[in-house]
């Protein structure tokens, strides 16, 4: 049961941080863009105006925005029936997390951004295995 312990507390730590992260993509778009440009991802040098880095401001935000509250229903999941041991919440955070995974990467990888698409396997890493390490609760 220590070994659970550990998961469930695991699993809050990594979805408290990619909550902190979503609330930076609320509260700082700017700060967002950088990190997005940063990570290989952000507009091409052609269009990176003044005007196109406003208007990133509102699909940063509203991406923050949606995955705050994807996560903090994960959190509440994790904190409050999978570590009560309900196996219908291990299943829909699977469920919730590899449908993500799938479209968002499969999206990356089609758009030409690979990088976005590397991006996303550390939080598929994160959250996955702990989750399937639960298998046998």
């Amino acid at each position: 049961m220590k070994s659970n312990s550990f998961i469930i507390k695991w699993l809050q730590f990594v979805l408290g941080a990619v909550f902190v992260y979503s609330l930076i993509l609320v509260f700082a778009g700017s700060v967002a863009g950088s990190l997005f440009s940063w990570f290989g991802f952000g507009p091409d040098d052609s269009i990176d105006t003044s005007e196109v880095q406003d208007y990133l401001l509102l699909p940063y935000m509203v991406l923050g925005a949606v995955m705050a509250g994807w996560v903090c229903l994960m959190l509440l999941l994790v904190r409050g029936p999978l570590n009560d041991g309900a196996p219908w919440a291990r299943k829909f955070l699977i469920l919730s997390l590899s449908l993500w995974f799938f479209l968002d990467t499969s999206m990356s990888l089609v758009l030409g951004y690979p990088s976005h698409a590397l991006f996303n396997i550390p939080f598929a890493i994160a959250l996955g295995i702990p989750l399937l390490l639960l298998k046998n609760r």
